[in-house]
């Protein structure tokens, strides 16, 4: 399954140690790119892993202008939910 990212260039649009050393134990080449003002709030609304999930996808549309033919763009976020509520919340 992984053979399939060699034809592509892969983004990780993030700093974090811990994601690069995911790419890097599943023996994946990547680049770091990161764009200093994505804002990561989200509507009061969400719950749980929508959280995460709505954060991603607010910073994959942020980069998609700069993406290039044949590159993979790899986004996450996370949170820690605790009792219906982030610990830590922004």
């Amino acid at each position: 399954m992984l053979d399939n990212l060699k034809s592509y260039k892969v983004i990780l649009a993030s700093n974090s140690p811990r994601r690069k050393e995911l790419l890097a134990g599943l023996g994946v080449s990547y680049e770091v790119r990161t764009l200093p003002d994505v804002d990561e709030s989200y509507p009061a609304h969400l719950q749980g892993a929508d959280i995460p999930l709505y954060i991603s996808r607010e910073k994959a549309d942020a980069y998609r202008a700069l993406m290039q033919p044949g590159e993979l763009m790899i986004t996450a976020d996370t949170i820690v939910w605790l009792d219906g509520e982030v610990l830590g919340n922004r």
